[in-house]
């Protein structure tokens, strides 16, 4: 785990033919930075859209002992609000990546999530695979939208987001290479997860959930974990799962761009995936 920190935290993107390369930190010095790769394949008719939609990269990461990042995906839901009064009730921080809901409770929640100390930030505005993933372009589209959402509801500009489905998915792995390259480039940091709560299964319920949170976080690692805020037995777990890591004496962070990302892609190219 230590080794993979290291490596992730030296993290650099070569574009050479569309391929992102996940590089030792020998060969850190042999590839252009993320200001430099802007220069790179000017030819692709995507790098000039959305000349707004970029951000200071991150270029040094923090890794904090013990600590647990929960992380919510596809809200605002009609739960996102009783969630948000337990890591209140608890004095807990964690991360929203939202999706597309435009209606004044949804910009409502947005609102408070950003008000509670929350990180907010995009996931999709759709959600519809095979329409985000068609190709760069579609996928910077639907990023723009979202992205869009939440700067005209909080004020705030992400930096940080997560990929529908992960970054490397059955749905983008013709693109996955060139798109990670792309958002790189742009300065954005994405994160995936080493801890999965398991929620998003039809037979999911408050113990299983439990389960697997409590059993899935461990001392070393950053325990990036992934949970849905539209799911109601995540809903009754999640206090249970707070109160049992606090006595084991974890801490709980949201993410930014600071923290080390775990994205899935780096294990891909390791195990030699096409």
């Amino acid at each position: 785990m230590a080794a993979l920190y290291c490596q992730n935290r030296e993290l650099h993107a070569e574009i050479r033919e569309l391929t992102l390369k996940v590089l030792d930190t020998e060969d850190s010095e042999k590839a252009p930075s993320r200001s430099e790769s802007r220069k790179i394949s000017s030819s692709l008719g995507y790098q000039d859209k959305y000349p707004d939609l970029y951000c200071s990269p991150q270029t040094a990461f923090v890794k904090k002992e013990k600590t647990v990042y929960l992380t919510f995906d596809d809200g605002p839901s009609r739960f996102t609000e009783s969630y948000l009064n337990i890591l209140a009730k608890h004095n807990v921080k964690a991360t929203f990546f939202v999706v597309g809901r435009n209606d004044p409770k949804s910009r409502e929640i947005m609102k408070r999530i950003v008000d509670d100390g929350h990180t907010l930030a995009p996931h999709t505005y759709s959600h519809v695979y095979s329409t985000v993933y068609a190709s760069v372009e579609a996928f910077l589209d639907d990023f723009s939208k979202i992205h869009g959402l939440i700067y005209e509801t909080t004020g705030v500009k992400p930096t940080i987001f997560r990929f529908p489905g992960g970054t490397v998915n059955v749905h983008n792995r013709r693109i996955f290479r060139e798109l990670s390259a792309e958002m790189l480039r742009r300065g954005y940091t994405f994160f995936d997860w080493d801890v999965s709560a398991a929620d998003a299964t039809k037979n999911a319920t408050m113990a299983s959930v439990l389960d697997s949170i409590i059993n899935g976080v461990h001392e070393n690692g950053r325990n990036i974990v992934l949970m849905h805020d539209t799911s109601e037995v995540t809903l009754k777990a999640l206090e249970k799962a707070i109160i049992y890591l606090k006595n084991k004496g974890y801490a709980f962070d949201r993410l930014t761009n600071e923290v080390a990302p775990v994205t899935f892609y780096y294990n891909y190219l390791k195990e030699g995936g096409a």
